[in-house]
């Protein structure tokens, strides 16, 4: 047993691969995208038992943090894009189309809760619920969220073999942007997460679906009827995409400066973690 704990987050990285991937190395396409969640309950359960999992349900459910954070999580990601969107204009690229907002705005609730079953209850019970507490409490938050980043980006590689993602149409030439765009992610999340006192629910899953929901909206032409219809492959910005990226690895970078690179984790947190 003390060994599963010194190596359990190999453990729950090996996992969620295994059961991730399992479409991909048995048929060829596609994944589960619930494998982290289902990786993470695993793992706490054999390391941590029902104290590992009781915690992880409060985590999970711990909403009353604040409107301020509620805020955070919902509109910082997104806020990110706009002077992305006015450098990539001044490049010489295009604005986005804003399809969503013009023709199905009223449809947006739906799609976000939609979406949520999907993403992030598919993962986030694996990265923040079991890795990041893990990971900051050995190494500390910026090389913890830099080591979730380039894992949870490496995760996604089926993707780029699916033809109707956005994974595919990027290609693997840029991956390591895309390495690049969750390593800044993470430590964003980072940040919500121990600032919300280890909320998983606001500082994982709803920042988390908000940034995919931000993503889609601004950096391709889908509508909820579109993102959701068979074979439909919505238009991609790349470039925006890439400029977008580099605005958020400056502001990750800033957030880990301006809290002297404690991303919100409290000394007497990380004791007792």
């Amino acid at each position: 047993m003390k060994s599963l704990k010194q190596h359990a987050f190999i453990v729950f990285v090996v996992l969620a691969v295994l059961i991730a991937w399992f479409p991909w190395y048995t048929s060829g396409t596609g994944f589960l995208v619930w494998g982290p969640s289902i990786a993470g309950v695993i793992t706490i359960a054999l390391t941590s038992g029902k104290e590992g999992l009781r915690d992880l349900g409060q985590r999970a459910l711990r909403w009353r943090v604040g409107l301020r954070w509620w805020a955070v999580a919902l509109f910082f990601t997104g806020l990110l894009v706009l002077p992305a969107i006015a450098i990539n204009a001044a490049l010489g690229g295009g604005l986005p189309s804003f399809a969503f907002f013009r023709q199905e705005w009223h449809l947006i609730p739906v799609y976000f809760l939609i979406t949520m079953l999907g993403g992030p209850l598919g993962e986030e019970f694996g990265w923040r619920g079991f890795a990041l507490p893990n990971l900051q409490r050995k190494w500390g938050p910026v090389v913890a969220s830099i080591i979730i980043g380039i894992v949870w980006a490496l995760w996604h590689l089926p993707q780029f073999f699916q033809p109707d993602t956005f994974h595919a149409q990027m290609g693997l030439a840029f991956l390591p942007v895309y390495v690049a765009a969750e390593i800044g992610l993470a430590i964003i999340i980072t940040w919500v997460y121990n600032k919300t006192g280890g909320s998983l629910l606001v500082g994982g899953i709803i920042l988390h679906n908000a940034d995919n929901f931000w993503g889609v909206t601004l950096l391709t032409n889908a509508t909820m009827t579109t993102a959701f219809q068979s074979g439909a492959n919505p238009q991609f910005d790349m470039q925006l995409y890439i400029v977008a990226t580099v605005v958020s690895g400056l502001a990750a970078l800033i957030l880990a400066w301006a809290t002297q690179w404690r991303l919100g984790l409290s000394e007497d947190k990380a004791k007792e973690d």
